[in-house]
């Protein structure tokens, strides 16, 4: 947790019947998390593909082979009734499911009401999956800016490959991969909460009431694939090293980076 977070964890309570939204500034009922979710709508707003009909055509074609790669190189935790639900949230979810168009309506007409009504904890984690899918979005839009500065525009595994090493981005999909990890383990930590599950459950009605459903919905199903788990830190190890052990054949020149799973 963030300095900020901490801060906002140590504030005292609200006396009882105090109107929250009454004793204190909109600065200050801001939380950390709401502002790390306002960051990740701007860059998505900031995407060039909004305004350029080619590259977001590029950007899709990138996707799908992207998407293509990540269910060939987890197609056994797809295949494993303990593993397939979160696989399936984290590939289908997280990478191109999250309607960041639908979100940012929302985020921009209902925040504060969302900090209001969710708890923090929930509201950090979509914090972390906004901002996972803000430079997801980046990172896809830069690899689509190189294929068609290369004159490519449906490209292949290997043309993909060949945009990766110009690129040179292993700061940033490190970041990425912390980023999900984070994601997965903060769905994980507030499922296995009571307190919190049922506050979220409570909230169902009038997060939906304040136009908040697609926020509510993403979480929800986050939730959902967790709760039968009995460790999902075991699958995101997985998962990460996987995705880890990729980036590093990337780096190193070899000739099959995206050879499937664990294979040399």
């Amino acid at each position: 947790m963030d300095s900020a977070a901490r801060r906002h964890a140590d504030m005292p309570d609200q006396h009882p019947g105090e109107d929250l939204s009454m004793s204190l500034t909109a600065a200050e009922q801001e939380t950390s998390s709401a502002t790390r979710i306002r960051h990740g709508i701007a860059r998505y707003r900031a995407w060039t593909r909004h305004s350029d009909a080619d590259l977001a055509a590029v950007v899709g074609a990138v996707q799908q082979l992207q998407t293509a790669r990540m269910r060939d190189t987890h197609a056994d935790s797809l295949a494993s009734a303990t593993h397939a639900p979160i696989t399936e949230f984290f590939l289908s979810e997280i990478y191109t499911g999250l309607d960041l168009n639908e979100l940012a309506r929302e985020i921009e007409r209902a925040l504060p009401v969302a900090v209001r009504m969710l708890p923090d904890s929930v509201m950090r984690t979509a914090a972390f999956a906004v901002e996972c899918n803000a430079l997801t979005g980046e990172l896809d839009e830069a690899v689509a800016a190189d294929l068609l500065a290369h004159g490519i525009t449906a490209p292949d595994s290997a043309q993909l490959i060949a945009s990766y090493r110009r690129l040179q981005q292993r700061e940033a999909r490190n970041q990425q991969i912390d980023l999900l990890r984070e994601l997965g383990l903060g769905l994980d930590r507030y499922v296995r909460s009571r307190l919190i599950t049922a506050t979220f459950k409570m909230a169902a009605r009038p997060a939906r009431m304040a136009g908040l459903a697609g926020l509510y919905d993403f979480m929800a199903k986050g939730f959902a694939v967790m709760k039968p788990m009995s460790s999902v830190a075991d699958f995101l190890d997985l998962f990460i090293a996987r995705e880890s052990r990729i980036l590093d054949r990337l780096d190193a020149g070899h000739p099959d980076p995206f050879c499937p799973r664990d294979s040399a």
